[in-house]
Order: structure tokens, then C-alpha cells, then sequence
């Protein structure tokens, strides 16, 4: 049988070209489906990070506090014993009352800058739309459409660096207090202190290796994973992290809206209606510790019968149960209550003491 040379030579040249498109794919792109090496970074919250997208626009100049309010559970390996899986994480929508903070009136990044910086570097913006899943002219839009918030508890997201032209994602832990940008199902998309895009969080193969050194107060067990609200959010109630106030803020980069809120009924519930502990000499509870998130109930596996020892009470309102009423609210559970006095404004003390 003969075989025509040209034919021959024209199949070759479509597989070369096959397997060329099949391996830039992931090379020039988000790199979400790789986990940088099974590497997990824990980034501070005004730190910039590994090959930061922009310089810093956060307006805050907060630092995190030297001195936990609580001890840290991260142990002499750091940041290299948490697992790979995300099912041992608790989950929060992106609507939940209380997941954000900020300030009144007081957006926690600069858009305008972060919106300079990108759209100054025909390869940098290319590499971000990609990430956000947009076109590079819908950019600019795009970025004014999120929301200016806070981190109110240590996050997992996929982060992305960019490094020689090209979005590279890796896993990541954002501290509390960390200014971000949020969409409108309340999911973390741009990190202001390097402006880096974001991602969901993606499991990791075996168990990453720890980068960076946990800050105090860390805790592998409270990291939380933010997932889309199950409607697009209008308004996000927040906490004002100076005054300590209850804040409602429309979604959208201008913050000039932002209109104070009184404290949803169930954190304003008295600690004495709940149910009495069957101990007979129970602690006290101080009604200036509060919740740093809503407690969600995390899934025991099957040969696990024992409860958690940080399960609330039988009458607490859960995220899966209807809250008390609270005209306007989303159903969805928050914080406890509201300290009399503020905590430290890079959110690290949110976290109450363990005494």
C-alpha cells in the first residue's frame, strides 16, 4: 500500500499542533487545576505575597497584633499538617450576616488604583481576565462591580501570582482582616494587598507542604471556605470592625451607601435563654466574648459517633434552620452578638479569648 508523502506530512504537522495547543492550555492560564508543586502558602494580611499581580491597594495600615487572644493549634510543623481535603473545612455562604467586616463609608481597597495598575500592562490584565473568566476591555468593569470587604476568619481560596506573563494558581490561607474584593454571591476575588485574583479553593493531591509561618492565634481547624450565596446578593450586612455596629453595604465598589443596621434579634439573645447546661456547676459564660462566624455543623464520618466538642447548643439557630425573626435578614446566621469595645482592626482580634 502506498502512502502519499504530502498526506504524511500534513498528519504530522496536525498532531505536532495538537500536542502544542494541549500543553500551553494549562501553561498559559489559571494553573487552578495544578497545586503548585502540593504546596499550601499562609499569607498574613498585609503581606504581598509570592510574585504579587500589582502593588498594595488596600487603604488599611493595620498590622496583625504580636499577642494571640487565643493559643495557636498549628503545632511545631506549621502550616505542612493541614490536609489536603477541604471536607474537614467549614463552609459559609457568601451571604452569610457577619462573614465581612469593614469600616462605614470606607472601602478596605483602593479600585480605581487596582483598576491603574492592571490595565497599565497589556500582558498583566490578559493573565487576570483570564482567571476572572472575563474579556481584558471587560476588566475594568468588572473589578467595580465587587464589593470591598474584610476577612473576619482565616480563608482558603486558590490564589494566582504572575510570573513571566502568565496566571500561576496555587493554594492559599488568607489571615483574617485581609481586604479583599468580593462578588455578588459574597466569594473572595481579588486580594487587595497584591491584587491578585482568586479563586474557590481546590484540593490539593496528598498533603501539601506548608510555606510561610502561621501568625498567632492560627488555627488549621478554623479555616473556613466561602461558597457562592445561593442568590445574587444585593446588600452584604457586615460588621463595622472599628465601631463595632452592624452595616449594611450595597454591592459595587462605592461605599458611600453604607447605612448603619441594629443588631439582627438573635445577637441581641441574652445569654440566659439558653437551655441550661446539664453540668452540674456550669461556667459562666461572658456575654463580651463573642462568635467570631456562625457555627455550621460539620459531618462526622461514618464510624465517628461522638459529637464535637465545638458543636453549639441544641437551640442555637444553625444555617440550615430558620433564625429567629429578623425583618430583612437572609436567614442565615452570624455572629453572636457585638463586643462593647473594638477589636483590632486587622481582625485578629476577633477572635475570642479562651479563658
Amino acid at each position: 500500500m502506498r502512502t502519499h508523502t504530502g498526506t504524511f506530512v500534513v498528519a504530522c504537522v496536525l498532531s505536532t499542533a495538537l500536542l502544542l495547543s494541549g500543553c500551553g492550555t494549562d501553561g498559559d492560564g489559571d494553573g487552578d487545576a495544578a497545586d503548585a508543586g502540593g504546596e499550601l502558602f499562609l499569607q498574613p494580611a498585609a503581606a504581598r505575597g509570592p510574585d504579587p499581580f500589582t502593588d498594595s491597594t488596600a487603604t488599611t495600615t493595620a498590622t496583625p497584633s504580636p499577642a494571640p487572644r487565643t493559643p495557636g493549634r498549628a503545632g511545631p510543623h506549621g502550616p505542612s499538617r493541614i490536609s489536603a481535603g477541604l471536607g474537614g473545612l467549614r463552609s459559609l455562604s457568601g451571604g452569610t450576616p457577619g462573614l465581612y467586616g469593614g469600616i462605614e463609608r470606607t472601602g478596605s481597597c483602593d479600585t480605581a488604583r487596582q483598576i491603574g495598575h492592571l490595565t497599565r500592562d497589556r500582558a498583566r490584565i490578559r493573565a487576570f481576565a483570564r482567571v476572572a473568566g472575563v474579556s481584558p476591555g471587560s476588566v475594568p468593569d468588572y473589578v467595580r462591580r465587587l464589593t470591598p470587604l474584610v476577612l473576619r476568619a482565616d480563608t482558603r481560596v486558590t490564589n494566582h501570582g504572575f510570573r513571566s506573563g502568565r496566571a500561576l494558581g496555587y493554594q492559599s490561607v488568607l489571615q483574617a482582616g485581609t481586604a479583599v474584593l468580593v462578588d455578588d454571591r459574597g466569594v473572595p476575588r481579588v486580594r487587595c494587598a497584591c491584587g491578585n485574583p482568586l479563586r474557590p479553593p481546590v484540593t490539593t493531591r496528598g498533603t501539601p507542604r506548608g510555606r510561610g509561618s502561621p501568625w498567632p492565634g492560627y488555627r488549621p481547624g478554623e479555616v473556613i471556605v466561602v461558597t457562592p450565596a445561593p442568590q445574587v446578593i444585593t446588600d452584604f450586612t457586615i460588621i463595622d470592625v472599628a465601631a463595632r455596629t452592624w452595616i449594611e453595604r450595597p454591592t459595587g465598589h462605592d461605599v458611600r451607601h453604607d447605612r448603619a443596621l441594629p443588631p439582627p434579634l438573635w445577637a441581641q439573645r441574652p445569654p440566659e435563654s439558653r437551655a441550661p447546661s446539664p453540668s452540674p456547676s456550669p461556667a459562666p459564660s461572658s456575654p463580651e466574648e463573642p462568635e467570631v462566624l456562625p457555627r455550621e455543623p460539620r459531618v462526622a464520618p461514618p464510624d465517628e459517633t461522638e459529637p464535637l466538642a465545638d458543636e453549639p447548643p441544641p437551640d442555637d439557630p444553625l444555617p440550615d434552620e430558620p433564625a429567629p425573626a429578623d425583618p430583612g435578614g437572609s436567614g442565615e446566621v452570624g455572629p453572636d452578638t457585638v463586643p462593647d469595645s473594638p477589636d483590632l482592626p486587622d481582625g485578629a482580634g476577633l477572635i475570642p479569648d479562651g479563658d
